[in-house]
């Protein structure tokens, strides 16, 4: 680029005298032009800001400026001039190092400069006298805050009239790495590798290994990878045999490296670092290999391999045999050499495998099963320690052992939970406290053994029995009979029956249940559990009336509906369909406190609810009555139900009030509002 500058300039120059000389006549005096002034610097990195380099290689600088009067370049006391032709991709070019080695001033115009020291802020200075002033800019560095390059400008400034630049050039130079390890116990103590020449190690006993090359304060290299390489004394790196290969990549350059190696092979062992730093667009790969001389003597275990804890036996009718330590794979059959008993009696192994940790035994006994009512019999294992496939990672064998309890598997038995009740379709849905297991459903002769279900003092028959397709801790049941809204239905369960949990649990004896009837109630919030204005309204209400969602008294859930004194009114959402032909049901519960008084304004033929059930469209009302079958209870929830008849109607609503009201001082609670089709049995 500034070459182009120049010869640009200099296209200016000549253009302009050839102006000037034909437009000035023969009898003018010619007046000769300034001479052309200007500083401008090419360097290796070019114009990348990113000037980077490394130990033993070198960067080149070059004065391209017209018309300077001097120039030189300095540079650090721990680099060197080289004088050349000068190839490239030595790997030490110390046979080009300018004669004197120890001048650190030249005043050529390009120089090649040879590191022989990592330093991230070396700086090489440029000094140029010129006979006017002038400037150069370029890319400074790299701001990674902003992701843009930020630019820099050297100026000539006066000095005893001469025009002085000058200016020192920051290159980081890399270091070559240098792998050093740092190996230490896990209780921080620091081995003193380069002066032990053995350390003996039991198997399974873990140190501390940590890469410091990145660390090292007298070098800047920066390896971002390092490798640990557990191996066989083998001189010849040919021949070794690596027993262990670890990888660690540095994100952050500064960032400790450190590995816990576990000795899990017995022998002699050494452990090499190697460090590298990866080849980039302006750096060449430098790695450096550190063999550690101690030598890691891996010993086996003193203590024997023995079967250890509680022998359990698992819901899937296999033994587990834990073992004091990890075993190898097993590369055979070891059944004959153990035997399971229950009261002397042999069963059989299907086989027996190790899990994937390597602790357990796992003694299968699917062909031939230990069953629940064996818990209280003698169950025992045993092995006679001659199978030679048994032994740990530092090949210590199985110790013997015999007559070890076996800790029996008993499921535990499903309990069935919360309210059994029947949903749309005729379904009674039955809860339990664990998954049940299709399985055993579909594998039994008759499912509904043990359920006992009563429909209106008779027995029911059941005619199926599944897993809710929705929620596996239910079961789904269905009666021949059908299920009614009037009809009081119960279950029981006495076993012995078929089903079973996931995890072989029979279902536990329950006495009979009431099984709640399938309404769907036409009310948004039929209980009364949410806000007052949001689905329920207070209506037309007389002077002094009240109504609210209230705490004080509470049939279901949190809330109640209190009315109080003079004609009020509850209306609710216009969302009520019915349908043609059809009889409904209005039912809710009333509380009627003792401080009611039924004297002070209450008549008798009279008192009651009036109800618009179809608010909007007919406004017809029904009132079931209080004093119909003598004076209403007090203190206590009474359930209110009355048919009604309305037609075909949709979008309507329903209105609610005590009656008579005028004159009356009281207040009242209502709660769990309903609306359904009638579905009594035929």
């Amino acid at each position: 680029m500034k070459k182009n500058k120049n010869i640009l300039k200099s296209l200016f120059l000549l253009l302009l005298l050839l102006v000037v000389s034909i437009g000035c006549s023969k009898d003018e005096e010619y007046e000769a032009p300034g001479s052309f002034v200007d500083l401008s610097i090419t360097w290796t990195s070019g114009a990348s800001a990113t000037r980077e380099s490394e130990v033993n290689r070198f960067f080149s600088f070059s004065d391209l400026s017209a018309g300077a009067e001097y120039q030189e370049w300095r540079i650090p006391d721990n680099a060197f001039f080289l004088e050349g032709p000068i190839p490239n991709n030595l790997d030490n070019h110390d046979a080009y190092i300018a004669e004197p080695s120890n001048e650190k001033i030249s005043t050529e115009k390009t120089v090649h400069v040879l590191w022989k020291k990592g330093d991230s802020l070396t700086q090489v200075g440029y000094y140029g006298v010129f006979p006017d002033s002038t400037s150069f800019r370029f890319p400074a560095y790299w701001d990674s805050a902003t992701a843009s390059t930020i630019e820099d400008t050297i100026k000539t400034v006066k000095i005893n009239n001469k025009w002085v630049a000058e200016y020192w050039f920051t290159i980081d130079v890399y270091d070559t790495v240098r792998a050093t390890p740092q190996v230490r116990y896990l209780d921080e103590t620091v081995l003193d590798h380069e002066n032990t020449e053995a350390i003996t190690v039991v198997f399974g006993d873990k140190m501390i290994f940590e890469d410091l090359s990145g660390l090292l304060a007298d070098n800047n290299a920066r390896p971002n990878t390092a490798v640990w390489r557990m191996h066989t004394l083998e001189e010849d790196e040919e021949n070794q045999t690596n027993v262990q290969r670890r990888t660690h990549e540095r994100v952050v350059l500064d960032e400790r490296v450190i590995d816990t190696i576990t000795f899990n092979d017995l022998g002699e062992f050494r452990v090499e670092l190697k460090a590298t730093r990866d080849r980039t667009q302006t750096l060449r790969q430098s790695e450096n290999s550190y063999d550690i001389p101690t030598i890691f003597n891996v010993v086996p275990l003193s203590v024997p391999l023995t079967q250890t804890g509680t022998v359990v036996e698992t819901d899937m009718d296999v033994v587990e045999v834990t073992l004091s330590h990890k075993i190898m794979p097993l590369e055979g059959a070891v059944v004959d050499n153990f035997i399971v008993e229950v009261d002397g009696v042999e069963k059989v192994i299907t086989s027996i495998t190790r899990n994937a940790n390597g602790n357990k035994l796992l003694v299968d006994l699917t062909d031939d099963p230990i069953l629940p009512e064996d818990a209280s019999k003698t169950v025992t294992i045993s092995y006679d320690g001659a199978s030679d496939l048994l032994k740990s990672f530092d090949l210590r064998p199985l110790e013997a052992f015999s007559d070890v309890d076996i800790d029996v598997y008993v499921p535990t038995p499903m309990i069935q939970m919360g309210s059994i009740v029947e949903i749309d379709g005729d379904i009674i849905q039955v809860g339990f406290d664990q998954e049940i297991d299709p399985a055993s459903i579909s594998g039994s002769a008759d499912p509904a053994a043990g359920f006992i279900v009563m429909l209106n003092g008779g027995a029911a028959t059941v005619n199926s029995v599944a897993v809710n397709g929705s929620d596996p801790m239910i079961l789904d049941i269905t009666i021949v009979e059908g299920a009614y809204q009037d009809d009081f239905i119960t279950m029981a369960f006495t076993g012995p029956g078929d089903i079973r949990s996931i995890g072989g649990g029979a279902i536990s004896d329950f006495t009979a249940v009431t099984i709640e009837p399938y309404i769907m109630n036409l009310y948004t919030d039929g209980g009364l559990e949410g806000t007052l204005g949001d689905y329920w309204f207070e209506g037309a209400s007389g002077a002094g009336a009240t109504v609210e969602f209230s705490t004080e008294q509470a049939y279901s859930g949190s809330q109640s509906l209190k009315m109080t004194n003079d004609k009020p009114r509850l209306e609710s959402g216009r969302d009520l369909n019915y349908e043609a032909g059809e009889t409904y049901i209005i039912s809710y519960m009333r509380y009627i406190p003792s401080s009611v008084d039924f004297d002070a304004g209450f008549r008798a033929a009279d008192a009651g609810e009036k109800i618009w059930y179809d608010l909007g469209s007919g406004n017809r009302a029904i009132t079931p009555r209080w004093f119909t079958t003598g004076d209403p209870v007090k203190d206590t929830w009474e359930l209110v139900e009355v048919e009604i008849t309305p037609g075909a109607l949709s979008n309507v609503g329903i209105r609610f009030q005590p009656v008579p009201t005028s004159g009356t001082v009281y207040s009242l609670y209502f709660d769990d509002f309903k609306i359904y089709k009638k579905d009594y049995r035929p």
